[in-house]
């Protein structure tokens, strides 16, 4: 029943009262029929899908855990504050625990390195390469021949401490009992030396790149930083009192930084921070390929990633509390995507053709495969074939087996 306006007015209170009660106002119409529920939900989806999406790619923050955060932090904190001798000492302290962690790192892949370069090669110890990785194809697959010159089988395989011992005291027994060579030969079998998993062996180079990885992503938000920050002074510190409050509030920010101070940055922090990661990747890949027990490799594949973790553990143990408190309190730095605002409409519109998928959508298969373990997995097999290409050389039975092993001049 549809009155006009004069006809309200004519009527008394009671008869429009009735007429609204039998005809109660109608609900507020939607876009393409839903209700309002279905309409604020699908609007929040959308909504907060952007808002994650913006934050990911326009959103740039530094490590407060880390000696690599505080080494660009503080300094900036301390140019807000002009220096100020408080200030300036958080920044001295900082850079001497980036100066430790460097030093600190560099020399624990400096040993490994020893270890596997010169160490090794003067007890006589050969490159691992692929030595009874396929021993259960033997006899007639490829690697089945030992260094020794034997067929490996699984009950003469040995790790190389055990297996060295065997081979001197083999050749202790040929030195003293020359005349009975033959013999000795004969009845002392040292065994051989080869990989006891050959597939554990590449999943444990997968663990290990998988924990350098958070250390990677730090690099890229530190590259994210410096690039999209203003080249200009700026102050990463601010006062604010609101009227009629006794005590006003102090808020950290990572804000702009003058050019010298992103050359610094690039330079001190951000390059060595890369180095490093590179050589632990490299050193750590080539330390576990030369393992050959697996509980070696499965200890190794979780022990090496200590290195990495050396800033966070000397940021925690060395940091004053004020220091740390700064950089954990410090927000994040946030830039305009140039995208255009969406309405409400359009954003329902475009989460109801996000639910339009089925089992033949290309999208679907463009989800599944998830683009960070493709990247670990492409790290993980360059290092492994790096190692292959500069240790290893093809064997006549189509294996890898060590280059000629030569005593290192010093």
């Amino acid at each position: 029943c549809i009155l006009p306006a004069h006809s309200e007015r004519e009527l008394g209170a009671f008869d429009l009262g009735r007429i609204r009660a039998v005809n109660p106002p109608l609900a507020p119409q939607t876009p393409d029929g839903a209700t309002t529920e279905t309409f604020n939900n699908y609007v929040g989806a959308a909504k907060s899908m952007t808002t994650l999406q913006r934050k990911e790619a326009c959103c740039a923050s530094i490590d407060p855990y880390s000696v690599y955060g505080a080494a660009v932090a503080l300094p900036q904190l301390a140019r807000t504050a002009e220096w100020s001798l408080r200030y300036t000492g958080f920044v001295v302290k900082g850079y001497l625990c980036l100066t430790l962690n460097l030093l600190l790192q560099g020399f624990l892949l400096y040993m490994l390195s020893k270890e596997e370069r010169i160490m090794s090669k003067f007890a006589g110890k050969m490159n691992l390469c692929n030595f009874g990785a396929h021993m259960y194809t033997c006899p007639g697959g490829s690697d089945c021949i030992g260094p020794g010159g034997t067929e490996i089988t699984p009950e003469r395989l040995y790790s190389w401490d055990a297996w060295s011992t065997r081979v001197f005291v083999r050749d202790s027994l040929k030195l003293m009992l020359p005349d009975r060579a033959a013999e000795i030969d004969e009845q002392v079998d040292p065994g051989e030396y080869g990989v006891e998993s050959y597939y554990l062996r590449m999943i444990c180079c997968f663990i290990f790149v998988l924990g350098l990885w958070p250390d990677l992503c730090g690099s890229g938000d530190l590259f994210r930083l410096l690039y999209n920050v203003p080249t200009r002074a700026m102050p990463w510190m601010s006062y604010k009192k609101a009227p009629g409050e006794k005590e006003g509030s102090v808020s950290f920010h990572v804000n702009g930084m003058p050019l010298h101070w992103k050359i610094i940055n690039v330079i001190v922090v951000f390059i060595p921070k890369v180095y490093i990661w590179f050589l632990t990747a490299d050193i750590g890949t080539a330390f576990l390929m030369e393992t050959s027990t697996i509980e070696g490799m499965i200890i190794n594949a979780v022990a090496l990633n200590f290195i990495l973790g050396m800033d966070e553990t000397i940021a925690s143990a060395l940091m004053s509390p004020m220091a740390k408190h700064m950089l954990q309190n410090v927000e994040d730095y946030t830039w305009d995507s140039g995208a255009a605002v969406e309405t409400d409409r359009e954003a329902f519109q475009r989460h109801t053709q996000d639910t339009a998928w089925g089992l033949h959508s290309p999208k679907l298969y463009a989800q599944l495969v998830p683009p960070r373990l493709m990247v670990m997995l492409v790290i993980s097999i360059f290092f492994i074939c790096k190692y292959y290409s500069e240790k290893c050389t093809p064997s006549a039975d189509g294996g890898l087996v060590s280059n000629p092993i030569r005593v290192p001049k010093s």
